[in-house]
């Protein structure tokens, strides 16, 4: 009896640090969505109504029945058409019939995250010159989880009906072995766990038909929500729970094979998933099953000792059997709790952010838990007798506890660091300035729109299909008031990366860092002027007056690798014309026109051909002829001079 007390009592304290290390900072078994990018841009006024909204996600999603809405400033909602969902099911667009009329808009939208929560939210965007700075950018409005109060509920009921099945189904061999002559094994709670998970498995799959309510799912069913992701895994976890409840019919000792199901399925809709594919949901699985064990087994230690007063003896052989597993116990959820916390929370969102401070109210209820364990422990080196009940019998109650925390952190989105990588490059708000730069062997394309910047890499031979170099990129920004800050860039394709950037009015200085697999890299650094000032007529002009020039001197370098400089000058003498018809400007267009006002008289215009990866870079003088361009392509970086007969070298 000693010897097992001593075990006991070594479990006891180790429960408080799988607690505190482990449980504390155990998975939640979501996967929510964040809404990244939208079009127009959240707290932004366009000049032109819009003829479709765009919503970009970090995740596939599903739509709702209600996916998209528009409210005026007066509260009446405006009709939206056709709403669909492409690019792998991350980008939802919403078309609006008719022409929006000045003012203030409130998009409401609606969709459901891989989880089968109803996520839900609002922003405002302007229209009309009446509206400009009605609104301030930053931000993504608001938004929540619907039906939140009523998913934790469910989940909560779910989490201790495993716990209950997979617990009792370890410790029931454990009672069997230790039952005392006369005794019997406390009734099973295995098939009432049973109803009560499927119960709570219909319930989430009501939530999921419902966008939220569970009242809609009965008076406005959207049945085709149960086709989607989360849909099948929550009907996949009421199935596993009716098997269980036929085959403990008449097996009462098997019901944990089908249940089991039900952890595989949580992994595969949890937040680690979402993070870490594959590796996340194995390791929420194999977490679950072991705090699932753990819970379970340690309330059924607790009605055995309560049954077996009478029978000191038998209750701490029981204890002892669980004190066996209880280090195999530690080891797993420790270490499976741990790497989930890494994957899901930065610690710098613990305090700052709703999530973290429910992972707080979790860790008061680990401590409470650890102090259970040390007062048991520290009881039973004074004395001899029965097993201290009361003081077990509170550590599973506030385990249970535990269980409701873990569920209000499941309807709940976690904190994110930002650098997930998007399927596609955000679509631009407004007008766009483009710029471009060459470091080393590779192109860089700059695309500044209101609130954003894209960055796309090119590397020789890139445009192959599938072709990707490894792209890596790092960018500081220093604004017009020389402030230096570091972006946060997340990639949005092979070789595209995007941050978000509140510009200033001037020029802005953006330094970026490349590397490549195969391919000399390096530092460049290109000025981003704002506001955009988009001027075609100027490109049109330009063209008027090459094609009205004679012949002239174009000094001119290239270069495929600025490592190795700007390349061997030499000089060409065409006409104005010939040599417009060899330019991409050559017939007075280009994607997007730029002008920015020089001190000194001359005009630059900053000409982008996303399509073909290419900016050009044009100095004019008063007299409306170029002087000097900078073009740079996916493959080489050009830079001319160009000088007239009559005009001073020195120019």
């Amino acid at each position: 009896m000693g010897h097992a007390r001593r075990r006991l009592g070594v479990v006891l304290a180790g429960v408080a640090a799988v607690l505190v290390l482990g449980v504390g900072f155990a998975p939640a078994a979501s996967a929510h969505a964040s809404l990244l990018f939208t079009t127009p841009s959240v707290g932004s006024s366009v000049a032109a109504a819009p003829s479709s909204l765009t919503l970009i996600f970090d995740q596939r999603v599903t739509l709702s029945g209600r996916a998209v809405r528009i409210a005026g400033s007066d509260g009446a909602q405006r009709e939206v058409g056709s709403v669909v969902i492409g690019s792998g099911g991350s980008v939802v667009t919403a078309v609006v019939p008719g022409q929006l009329p000045s003012g203030v808009y409130t998009v409401t939208w609606q969709v459901l995250a891989q989880d089968g929560d109803a996520v839900t939210g609002s922003y405002q965007f302007a229209v009309g010159p009446s509206a400009q700075g009605a609104l301030s950018a930053g931000g993504l409005g608001s938004a929540a989880t619907s039906g939140r109060s009523t998913t934790t509920v469910l989940r909560w009921v779910l989490f201790a009906a495993l716990a209950m099945v997979l617990g009792e189904a370890v410790a029931v061999r454990w009672g069997r072995r230790a039952l005392p002559g006369g005794g019997r094994l406390p009734r099973r709670w295995t098939l009432p766990a049973v109803v009560a998970g499927l119960g709570a498995a219909l319930g989430l799959v009501a939530v999921i038909v419902g966008d939220g309510s569970v009242l809609s799912a009965v008076t406005e069913p959207a049945v085709g929500q149960l086709g989607s992701r989360p849909g099948v895994l929550t009907l996949v976890e009421a199935g596993a729970f009716l098997a269980g409840g036929l085959v403990g019919w008449r097996r009462s000792d098997w019901v944990w094979v089908p249940v089991s199901v039900v952890v595989v399925a949580e992994g595969l809709r949890a937040h680690p998933q979402a993070f870490l594919s594959g590796w996340g949901a194995l390791a929420t699985t194999v977490h679950l099953v072991a705090a699932a064990v753990w819970v379970g087994g340690l309330v059924y230690v607790v009605r055995c000792a309560v049954c077996w007063r009478s029978a000191a003896a038998a209750g701490w052989a029981v204890l002892g059997s669980y004190a066996r597993l209880a280090a195999w116990l530690f080891a797993v959820v420790v270490t499976t709790g741990v790497v989930s916390a890494l994957v899901v929370v930065p610690l710098s969102s613990v305090t700052s952010t709703g999530y973290g401070r429910w992972l707080l109210v979790k860790l008061v209820l680990v401590v409470a838990v650890s102090g259970c364990a040390l007062a048991g422990r520290w009881g039973l080196r004074r004395q001899e007798g029965p097993v201290p009940v009361r003081v077990v019998r509170a550590e599973a109650g506030l385990l249970i506890a535990v269980l409701g925390v873990t569920a209000v952190l499941g309807a709940s989105a976690p904190p994110r660091e930002g650098g997930g990588a998007l399927q596609v490059a955000p679509p631009a708000t407004g007008p766009v300035v483009q710029v471009g730069a060459r470091t080393g062997e590779i192109g860089v394309s700059v695309a500044a729109s209101d609130g954003q910047v894209v960055l796309q890499l090119t590397a020789p031979g890139s445009d192959a299909p599938g072709a990707d170099a490894g792209y890596r990129l790092s960018a500081t920004l220093a604004d017009p008031a020389s402030a230096t800050r570091t972006l946060r860039v997340r990639g949005c394709g092979v070789g595209c990366f995007v941050a978000p950037v509140a510009w200033g009015k001037g020029a802005s200085h953006l330094t970026l860092r490349v590397t490549a697999d195969g391919w000399q890299g390096g530092t460049a650094s290109v000025a981003v002027p704002w506001p955009a000032h988009p001027d075609p007529g100027a490109l049109e002009r330009l063209a008027s007056v090459l094609r009205g020039t004679g012949t002239l001197t174009v000094y001119e370098r290239v270069t495929s690798d600025t490592t190795r400089g700007l390349g061997i000058p030499h000089s060409l003498t065409p006409t104005g014309q010939r040599f417009l018809t060899s330019e991409p400007y050559s017939g007075g267009r280009a994607a997007s026109v730029n002008t920015v006002p020089g001190p000194d008289g001359t005009t630059t215009l900053l000409l982008g051909y996303p399509a073909e990866k290419t900016q050009i870079e044009l100095t004019v003088g008063a007299d409306g002829r170029p002087q000097r361009e900078t073009l740079t392509a996916p493959n080489h970086l050009v830079t001319r001079t160009f000088i007239y007969p009559g005009r001073d070298e020195k120019s």
